[in-house]
């Protein structure tokens, strides 16, 4: 699942642009519920939580909120009926070994099962029917909680029992696609070996973190048959169990000196508070209660039980946990002294890295990334001049009518509309795929308030239900729909995923992510999306595209300096407001900014560094080819590739740069 989030806004000087805002993507930033600390292979991104920014409003603005009906189901056309061709990652090499395709077989199929199986959430967010696939329902819990040296000892055991697994096979003999994923496997393998040695550094009750994602994982769950019910109500059951062994672990943290800085326990503190507001009317209550209602395999009595079960674990169990984690991060005020992100800790630069490896999938240190980011700062200023110098006409428009440039996707066209106008004027760049079947629906309506940060997300199907693709948007928030539902929806992560589908890839392929990949995708082509918007009262669309493309861009590229300067670098409250107020940006953030990358290290990473990697490609094609570059085939390889490293990706860019020079 992916969800679109605000990101935190920034006010350039009135010489340059009035305002900056931008959403950003969650969807699923990572995997949060570390239930067992270890490191993963492969990275499982089903569990639906936020995996984007989280929302930060620190700008002067304000959104207003338009209310609208749900929408109901619709099969919509994609941009066109021709096959979706799979080519550039299918072709045969002459010696093929049938043994070592069929031990690769075997390999996927035993990884997707361990992964499954070991996990409810992964389970149930991966498939309806675990049995048709030869899979063993897990057990309804969080999982193992065991941090001890001898379980991490065991794990890391584990972990390289399955790469000796993988070596073992000859690559050579695999096909051309399939050396892609070995690829793909072996590198996740090789980088998350040592993760284990940092387990101490960031905290599971981080602003972004279990707390955070928690009502998420249950508002989403699906129902198809009564165990789904029995296993929702099971999850349920062993929050506290599961939360006490977090709070065991943190107060270790603290004792070792990693504990949170009191600007971001009071953030986890307010959202403990904020969540068991409501009592007997709770919105897990009321969510619950609704869903079953609804589902036809249950009789009325077993809908009476059920709705009793849940109302009584919530009120006895889950909110008192919840008002247990709150009084207790409470007593840890005062006791986190690094207010510097990772780098004031020792060995946290490397931890840094780590993380942002993990997830952004490029191989880029953080020196390199930060002078990517800092160049592109400097084109952008020079760019945005530019377009001031060359069409003032243009830039003068966007000033004045910048509050209402999209003004008609947000407030005159259904959630649907929006969706579907993209399919037809966001086409050109892109491959044709055929029909993508997609729910288009609310959020909850007590939920348009406990997720109020989260604009709009994506929830792709499960392996065994592939046509189930649902968007669900915010109701109290429709604001920059266009440029949301390009993000997660068409040409975004909706298409990503679907297109990625027509190259026939295995089921570990297929819950396999990377956010880098991902993000750096829905970001690039939601930039793309302000281009062929039709604005109006004026000729030159595409210059007012663009401006609106880089006051966007600009936001999301100072998030992605200030989490390396601060968590890398060190940066303290003083460098972050001489830096602010060197670039005429607002410096009353500086504080806020640093709060919310040190609170979670690395996390804007996936959409800004993930950005700029697919950009650099797309700069590279474009540079090496001139003429002969064509977007669609550029943006076929990407997509045939699927999830991937960037270095991955790369040569298969460099692949199609020397095929068609």
């Amino acid at each position: 699942m992916r969800k679109h989030k605000k990101i935190s806004a920034l006010i350039l000087s009135a010489a340059m642009m009035v305002s900056m805002a931008c959403c950003g993507k969650e969807s699923k930033i990572e995997k949060r519920e570390r239930t067992t600390r270890e490191s993963i292979l492969v990275t499982i991104d089903r569990d639906r939580d936020r995996t984007t920014e989280n929302v930060t409003d620190v700008s002067t603005d304000a959104t207003d909120s338009t209310g609208t009906t749900d929408v109901t189901t619709e099969v919509t056309d994609g941009p066109g009926t021709t096959d979706a061709t799979t080519e550039s990652s299918t072709d045969q090499p002459v010696n093929v070994d049938p043994d070592a395709e069929k031990a690769f077989r075997e390999f996927e199929d035993a990884y997707f099962k361990e992964a499954l199986e070991d996990s409810c959430l992964n389970y149930h967010y991966s498939v309806n029917d675990g049995s048709k696939l030869g899979l063993t329902r897990p057990e309804a819990t969080w999982g193992d909680i065991d941090w001890s040296d001898a379980k991490i000892e065991e794990n890391n055991k584990k972990n390289q029992e399955w790469m000796d697994r993988l070596k073992a096979i000859d690559r050579n003999g695999l096909s051309e696609a399939d050396r892609i994923s070995y690829d793909i496997y072996l590198e996740e393998m090789e980088d998350n070996v040592d993760g284990s040695k940092y387990m101490y550094y960031t905290s599971d009750f981080s602003p972004m973190g279990v707390q955070s994602n928690f009502a998420n994982y249950f508002t989403d769950w699906v129902f198809n048959e009564k165990q789904d019910v029995e296993d929702y109500l099971g999850l349920l059951d062993d929050t506290p169990r599961y939360f006490d062994a977090l709070l065991d672990f943190e107060a270790e943290r603290v004792a070792k000196g990693y504990g949170m800085s009191d600007n971001n326990l009071d953030d986890v503190i307010e959202q403990c508070s904020t969540f068991v507001e409501g009592g007997e009317n709770h919105f897990l209550i009321e969510v619950f209660d609704a869903h079953i209602d609804a589902l036809t395999f249950l009789t009325d009595a077993e809908k009476t039980e059920y709705k009793a079960r849940n109302k009584d674990i919530i009120l006895n169990k889950v909110l008192p946990e919840f008002t247990k984690v709150g009084t207790t991060l409470e007593q840890y005020k005062g006791k986190g002294n690094n207010t510097t992100g990772l780098a004031g800790y020792d060995g946290g630069k490397d931890c840094y890295a780590y993380i942002m490896k993990q997830k952004t999938g490029s191989s880029k240190t953080p020196e390199e990334a930060l002078e990517v980011l800092y160049n592109r700062y400097n084109e952008f200023m020079s760019e945005m001049t530019n377009l001031y110098m060359t069409d003032p006409e243009a830039y003068a428009y966007y000033v004045n009518n910048s509050d209402k440039l999209l003004k008609e996707a947000d407030t005159e066209m259904t959630v649907q509309e929006v969706i579907e106008k993209l399919m037809v004027v966001d086409t050109d760049q892109y491959p044709a795929i055929d029909k993508i079947p997609y729910t288009v629906s609310m959020l909850d309506k007590p939920l348009e308030t406990i997720m109020d940060n989260v604009l709009a997300y994506y929830r792709s199907p499960n392996v065994d239900d592939e046509g189930n693709n649902i968007i669900k948007v915010n109701g109290g928030h429709l604001d920059d729909l266009w440029a949301t539902l390009a993000h997660e929806g068409f040409p975004g992560h909706m298409y990503q995923h679907n297109y990625f589908l027509t190259t026939n890839p295995s089921n570990l392929r297929k819950i396999t992510t990377f956010l880098g990949y991902a993000e750096g995708w829905a970001k690039y082509i939601e930039y793309d999306s302000y281009l062929v918007w039709d604005y109006p009262d004026i000729d030159n669309d595409e210059v007012v595209g663009k401006i609106v493309a880089l006051n966007s861009e600009i936001n999301m590229l100072v998030m992605g300096i200030f989490d390396l300067e601060v968590n890398y670098n060190g940066w303290t409250v003083e460098d972050a407001t001489q830096w602010l107020q060197k670039n005429g940006l607002n410096t009353s953030v500086a504080q806020k900014i640093i709060d919310v990358v040190s609170g979670d290290p690395g996390i804007y990473q996936s959409y800004v560094l993930g950005y700029y990697e697919m950009k650099g490609l797309r700069d590279k094609a474009e540079k090496a080819l001139g003429d002969k570059f064509d977007p669609v085939e550029f943006h076929r390889v990407i997509l045939t590739t699927g999830p991937c490293q960037f270095d991955i990706l790369e040569k298969q860019i460099d692949k199609y740069i020397d095929e068609n020079k």
